[in-house]
């Protein structure tokens, strides 16, 4: 009974089925070093993340162009019960105004900075802004408006990075009467929104009536990083970018009415009508003081006495922001194409079905041959598999993608071919082998290139791996009933 018991045992470990099961644990196994190398890639793509943000702090952040915009202040009477009395309050509100037609045009010069082993694209761009405003219309959009300081208005651009500019902006109006922009979007609590801002009037010149329709052109030449977006500011919006860059990514609520992309960079433009872009022209801003104390009708002189001093002041929000602009943003990324984080953290997600793959290989070969495989030995095989991903990693932070795969794949491929023909004493099974990784390799690599196809491509080879091996298996006793492995 008990020579039967060991004798089954001794059966059950020595057959095919206990192998193979034996192999699953084993690939489980490896999953634990291959996440592993999964989390080293996280760490080494942080740290780049990290080098290209100081490169960006340094030379110029991504850059956001909003506006431009006509910010003109305004004071607005209303009547409140404060004690059972009726007290008018003068409200000091913003009305802000888009521009009737915008146009910008401009070249951008690229180039890659390296910092340690790490790349950060930059850039430095020149832009000429024009367009018209019409004459504000207050009626629309503030019907009870007792006093309009056009003398206060300003000229505001809101530019995400403005410690990228690179020499001082002057804003030409009806092409006759310049101005200088000063630091600040010109209006106070904009909710973080950095720019710059130009006053159209001195300080001490009052215009006598409404604001007249106006033109404006203006130069910018900074510096940036990574991306470039504009906003649909203009009733009719019209931008032309042209750059050395050759790797573009349009992205933003708008892509480019026509492009053209080629070695020597792009040329794209994009027209943004205002049904397009759900904003009005006018809105009036949520930055607001309330002056109290006037009983009757406040005069406005006292208003302009309250203005000045700021006095019997308090404060409070109410109305739009600055910034309507939100999803509608558009532009330009300045992509590095076949990033080699993106393609080792890609083949890595395949790493499971090649280390099934290959183990598949060797069982079978191992079956057909008659020559035992031990399972130590089919543990070394899947360490130098999942090593294969630390050679690819970092060797392609130094030597590109293509190049560090390339020899990763042959050392590995190589080494792999050479210990499988020693342990089966045999040449031409090692170059069966090596012709198996090879295809294996070859294999990963086209599936990486093709991206868009990635998912179907490896389907069909897990599924031709597959079916090969339950073919060759065929005849296998699993149950190790009829033959053990090794004496075929």
């Amino acid at each position: 009974m008990s020579d039967n018991t060991g004798g089954f045992w001794v059966g059950l470990l020595r057959s095919p089925g206990f192998k193979f099961a034996l192999i699953g644990f084993l690939v489980l196994l490896l999953m634990i070093p291959q996440f592993m190398v999964w989390s080293m890639v996280s760490e080494r793509e942080n740290n780049a993340r990290n080098v290209r943000a100081q490169v960006a702090s340094s030379w110029g952040l991504e850059q956001n162009i909003k506006g431009p915009f006509l910010i003109i202040p305004f004071f607005e009477k209303r009547t409140v019960i404060s004690q059972g009395k009726k007290v008018e309050q003068l409200i000091e509100r913003r009305a802000i105004f888009l521009p009737d037609v915008l146009s910008i045009n401009g070249k951008v010069r690229s180039k890659v900075l390296q910092r340690s082993i790490y790349e950060a694209t930059v850039y430095n761009a020149d832009l000429k802004l024009s367009g018209r405003f019409k004459t504000p219309d207050f009626a629309k959009i503030a019907p009870n408006a007792v006093e309009i300081r056009w003398q206060d208005a300003v000229f505001s651009l809101a530019l995400s990075s403005v410690s990228g500019l690179k020499k001082t902006v002057d804003l030409t109006i009806n092409n006759n009467h310049k101005v200088s922009f000063e630091p600040s979007i010109g209006m106070p609590k904009a909710r973080g929104m950095s720019g710059i801002h130009a006053r159209l009037f001195p300080s001490n010149q009052k215009p006598e009536g409404a604001m007249p329709a106006f033109s404006f052109t203006t130069d910018l030449s900074f510096a940036g990083s990574q991306a470039l977006r504009f906003s649909p500011a203009g009733r009719d919006t019209k931008i032309t970018i042209s750059s050395d860059w050759p790797h573009p990514s349009f992205d933003g609520a708008f892509l480019p009415k026509t492009r053209s992309i080629s070695d020597q960079g792009f040329t794209a433009s994009w027209q943004v009508p205002h049904l397009a872009r759900s904003i009005p022209q006018s809105w009036v801003g949520d930055n607001v003081s309330v002056f109290n104390g006037f009983p009757n009708a406040a005069s406005r002189d006292v208003a302009r006495s309250a203005y000045s001093k700021r006095k019997m002041m308090s404060s409070f929000s109410s109305g739009r922001s600055l910034d309507q602009f939100g999803r509608t943003m558009f532009g330009v990324k300045f992509y590095i194409p076949l990033d080699h984080y993106d393609l080792v953290n890609r083949a890595l997600k395949y790493g499971l079905m090649f280390l099934v793959t290959a183990f598949a290989g060797v069982f079978v070969m191992e079956l057909l041959s008659g020559k035992r495989v031990h399972s130590v030995q089919y543990l070394f095989v899947g360490i130098t598999m999942v090593f294969f991903y630390v050679l690819l990693l970092s060797m392609s932070e130094h030597i590109g993608f293509f190049k560090a795969y390339l020899i990763s794949s042959l050392a590995t491929g190589g080494i792999l071919s050479l210990y499988v023909g020693k342990i089966q004493q045999s040449l031409k099974k090692g170059l069966i082998m090596l012709v198996l990784f090879l295809v294996i390799y070859g294999f990963l690599y086209m599936v990486l290139s093709l991206e868009d196809y990635a998912l179907l491509a490896g389907a069909l080879l897990g599924f031709v791996m597959l079916s090969a091996t339950m073919f060759l298996t065929l005849r296998v006793d699993w149950s190790g009933g009829g033959r053990e492995i090794g004496k075929g």
